[in-house]
């Protein structure tokens, strides 16, 4: 037996790293085992604990170790999106108001690049997973309280739980639907599957006393991948059925009703108005997106290459329009920010960015990581048509982490397919 004396003090300085590394690996895993959980429950939770996480990677020296990150194609249109807003801040014409604010958003990606430091062949991600749809259930069990009176709601009457608004709220919802129908697919036993019924049925709830009519078109144009999760097969007349019913039952909520009548006055009101206000070449407040959408369109058409830089998107739209007009910060669609702010290049990171990832996670689509990363992608798609949800700060945490998933995908990392559930 070796002796302690006569262990070379190579091996014990490996030894020591060995355990350094195990030791930090570990406390960040479990730091964004609560920032996921605390994702639903507010904006705070999750900056606070991926604030945790990032000082962690720093003081640990696991930031300098990013070499085998980086080679990776997932990772490459993510560098360009750390880089291209502070170009962008070069020659925006706002620089110390909005152009500075967003491009410190940047600050979400490092987010990215924490998790992805996480060997998940040790840690395995459905942990994160299995957090978050934890605290969308807790969220929506305090919303119902808010509901029945026994606790004060949010806002102007928001039954959004503990956290504020209702938006960005809605779309988790979507996800946590999406998510919880693929474990019901993959689930065997008949308890399981009932148990995972009424969860899903827990987040629609929740979803229909929410004010979030883009979180209502957002379910309704993604509830055929929920649909045919829950029977396990394709068949267009069943999901079509299903959808219709999904509809009717969405009615049963009086918040529902108001919210579509809100939508229908607006209808009405852009089918009746004179042209210039109905298609936003003139500012009303019945049809403030369509003077937003109008105004990028026109913009990006200005400035095709480079666009305004980043922030400048209220500047120029402000210097377009009349004086009375309120300002404008983004115009509430993801890819017409990205076109505004960095024309064609904009638009070429944004769709990089996302097919990358969907393609990524369609490879893995059958695993539970690999369907949330997709899922993630299209709920933060399809929302981002009717909000710049990547300038949010709990979407662009979602995005975030949901990108530095990758990095445990077997074609990047050592596989754990075959431990998942």
């Amino acid at each position: 037996m070796i002796s302690k004396s006569k262990i070379p003090p190579r091996a014990k300085d490996s030894d020591w790293r060995d355990s350094k590394n195990i030791t930090t690996d570990k406390l960040l895993f479990y730091t964004f085992v609560a920032a996921f959980f605390g994702m639903p429950l507010g904006t705070t939770p999750p900056i606070i604990f991926g604030s945790l996480a990032a000082l962690i990677w720093i003081f640990s020296g696991k930031a300098v170790q990013l070499k085998h990150i980086c080679k990776n194609t997932w990772c490459w249109p993510i560098l360009f999106l750390m880089i291209l807003p502070w170009i962008g801040f070069l020659y925006t014409p706002d620089p110390a108001g909005m152009g500075i604010g967003y491009a410190a958003k940047t600050h979400y990606w490092v987010y990215c690049l924490v998790i992805a430091s996480i060997p998940f062949e040790i840690y395995l991600p459905h942990r994160f997973i299995h957090g978050f749809l934890a605290g969308l259930a807790v969220n929506a069990f305090v919303g119902g309280l808010q509901l029945m009176g026994v606790l004060l709601p949010k806002g102007q009457g928001w039954y959004s739980g503990l956290g504020r608004g209702y938006s960005t709220l809605s779309a988790y919802l979507v996800l946590g639907i999406l998510t919880v129908s693929f474990c019901f697919r993959n689930s065997e036993k008949k308890k399981t599957r009932f148990y995972l019924a009424l969860l899903m049925a827990f987040y629609f709830f929740h979803l229909v006393i929410l004010n979030g009519r883009t979180g209502y078109l957002t379910f309704l144009l993604l509830s055929p991948l929920m649909v045919r999760n829950i029977f396990n097969q394709f068949n267009l007349l069943k999901i079509l059925m299903i959808c219709v019913l999904l509809v009717g039952m969405m009615f049963l909520s009086p918040i529902v009703r108001n919210r579509v009548a809100l939508s229908v006055d607006q209808l009405n009101y852009h089918l009746n108005a004179d042209s210039d206000s109905a298609w936003g070449r003139e500012y009303t407040e019945h049809q403030d997106r369509f003077y937003m959408w109008h105004g990028a369109v026109h913009i990006f058409l200005d400035h095709p290459f480079v666009g305004v830089g980043t922030g400048g998107y209220q500047t120029v739209l402000r210097d377009r329009g009349k004086p009375e007009y309120p300002l404008m910060a983004h115009p509430h669609n993801d890819l017409l920010y990205m076109a505004v702010s960095y024309g064609i290049i904009g638009i070429f990171a944004f769709f990089w960015l996302f097919l990358e990832i969907i393609k990524n996670a369609r490879e893995q689509r059958h695993t539970l990581p690999g369907n949330f990363v997709l899922s993630a992608a299209y709920v933060i798609l399809v929302s981002g048509l009717f909000n710049a949800q990547i300038l949010d700060a709990r979407m662009a945490f979602l995005l975030a982490v949901s990108a530095g998933l990758q990095q445990g995908f077997p074609k990047f990392s050592k596989s754990w397919m075959s431990k998942m559930i």
